[in-house]
């Protein structure tokens, strides 16, 4: 799987000092999110209810072990007596039951199904994660290449209000010029505190979601461009875990109707009974075993309307599901429209953010050689210096949009865990 995900995100931020893994990223953090941990002990417990579903049509067996003392005096006119007696009686009982209409049937059949929405729970938190640690990754990178550029702007702009004192000490340059660049040094200052803090901080909250420091980290992701939106919408409608989740209710709550239907009708229990007992263990006594068979009909008559009852619930509940499903199926069509939508403006902007870049730094290059012939000021650079900055900084952004966006996309039609799956735990 790792070998099939390699275009390079790495092309999109070639300018970067360090590349960071995606796929590195995402697999530490499914490995050392506490998150992970908790989920999977959730599947482990639903689970159980697996097994105790299946051990309702297993035989029930008890055993009782019981111990009597009895002393008892006798007397009579030519005769008096004393008895003691110590009773001891073993006794096995095995129940089974023969036919209950399918209640215990459709029982391991909803705990199949319960297991089954923990499990979609499981890959939501999953997903969930693996867009943390994406934006995580691109956030680093963006506040990264932001302090390089912001670095840069700032040597520019210190040095062009130098230049500017020296010149209004000299009389070349008037006040408007030198608080110019001094305000244009107070933004700058501003601007690279913020940038250096925001990395700071971007890199511990990517630290807090990966578990690794992001650096030294290399390899990057492959991204399909061919992204047509019907299909997206088709598959998100099969693949989608909320609406899976829903889906599955409404089985849930079909299977509790049926049971609480099914528990109104007869069901015959078989129980054999086996006893042993020795009356003997102080004065002598007897020995004594007996066995017996039963059936038993359970007929029920009258609950109390309670059976009824649930299910007028269980049928309420049912139809509210089947409605908040046509819900959510509108509701994921119109966001991924909207994701789909944001994802082709920020494609968009991208592209255009490269030709403003490229007609910047052209005009740079220009005024630099004007510059340096006497026909432009240091304020005209430190101008188009900003810009440049500026355009950077959207640049990183309308990047950072369009993967998020890429991303999100295939979380919304049920294939973004599949692109990570070789990292997912295995569940026993």
């Amino acid at each position: 799987m790792k070998n099939k995900l390699i275009i390079f995100i790495i092309l999109l931020f070639v300018d970067s000092s360090y590349a960071l893994n995606i796929d590195e990223s995402i697999k530490s953090t499914i490995e050392n999110n506490p998150k992970v941990k908790i989920a999977q002990e959730k599947l482990n417990e639903s689970k159980e209810m697996i097994i105790f579903s299946k051990g309702l049509k297993l035989p029930s067996v008890t055993g009782t072990i019981s111990g009597a003392y009895s002393n008892s005096d006798t007397t009579t006119k030519s005769l008096s007596s004393t008895s003691e007696t110590f009773t001891d009686s073993y006794k096995l009982t095995v129940t089974k039951n023969i036919y209950d209409f399918g209640i215990n049937d459709l029982e391991i059949e909803r705990s199949k199904l319960l297991y089954d929405n923990e499990m979609i729970f499981f890959k939501l938190s999953i997903q969930d994660l693996i867009m943390d640690a994406i934006n995580g990754y691109l956030t680093v990178i963006n506040y990264e290449k932001s302090l390089e550029s912001n670095i840069k702007n700032y040597d520019s702009v210190s040095g062009a209000l130098d230049e500017t004192k020296t010149r209004f000490n000299l009389g070349s340059a008037t006040l408007y010029d030198l608080q110019n660049s001094e305000a244009s040094y107070a933004l700058a200052s501003t601007n690279l505190y913020s940038a250096e803090q925001n990395l700071i901080i971007s890199k511990k909250s990517f630290k807090k979601i990966v578990g690794k420091n992001p650096v030294d980290l290399q390899d990057i992701l492959e991204l399909n461009n061919n992204l047509k939106i019907d299909n997206i919408i088709d598959n998100s409608l099969k693949n989608n875990l909320n609406l899976l989740l829903i889906k599955n209710d409404i089985k849930n709550k079909e299977i509790l109707i049926l049971k609480e239907k099914k528990s109104k009708k007869p069901s015959l229990d078989l129980t054999g009974t086996g006893v042993y007992s020795d009356s003997g263990r102080i004065d002598d006594g007897t020995e004594s075993t007996s066995g017996s068979l039963s059936l038993t009909l359970t007929i029920p008559f009258f609950d109390g309307g309670q059976d009824d009852s649930n299910i007028r619930k269980y049928q309420s509940q049912l139809l509210q599901d089947e409605i908040k499903l046509e819900d959510e199926k509108n509701n994921l069509e119109i966001l991924i429209l909207n994701t789909y939508k944001d994802y082709k403006i920020s494609e968009s902007q991208m592209n255009s953010n490269d030709i403003i870049i490229k007609s910047i730094e052209t005009s740079l290059n220009s005024l630099k050689e004007e510059y340096a012939i006497g026909t432009k000021t240091i304020s005209d650079l430190v101008e188009e210096e900003e810009n440049l900055l500026n355009a950077n900084v959207n640049l990183l952004n309308s990047k950072k949009d369009y993967l998020i966006n890429y991303f999100k996309l295939k979380s919304l039609d049920g294939s973004l865990i599949i692109l990570f799956e070789d990292y997912l735990p295995s569940i026993n």
